[in-house]
């Protein structure tokens, strides 16, 4: 399935997906907002410990969903990379 929501660029060049739709890992896990928690996908770089810890697979964080991670972490490390340049949280 196609992503919905676009990918999230940051500052430093750090970026990954962020969906919150009734088929992805979110809460609530319906199309309409606000959700309180969303997937996460693939970065182009390993992330914090803080979202790490949401991974799936843990051998390599780059190629793994991080699914229910409350949207404040996701705010967070966006910001720990100097804040979002292209690309937005879902509602």
């Amino acid at each position: 399935m196609k992503d919905r929501n676009p990918r999230i660029f940051c500052a430093d060049g750090f970026n990954m997906s962020v969906q919150a739709h009734k088929d992805s890992y979110c809460e609530p896990q319906q199309d309409k907002g606000p959700h309180t928690h969303m997937e996460g996908g693939y970065p182009n770089e390993c992330p914090s410990d803080e979202l790490a810890a949401y991974a799936e697979k843990r051998f390599d964080p780059r190629e793994t969903v991080y699914p229910y991670v409350p949207r404040e972490v996701f705010e967070r490390e966006f910001e720990l990379h100097g804040g979002i340049v292209k690309g937005h949280l879902p509602d």
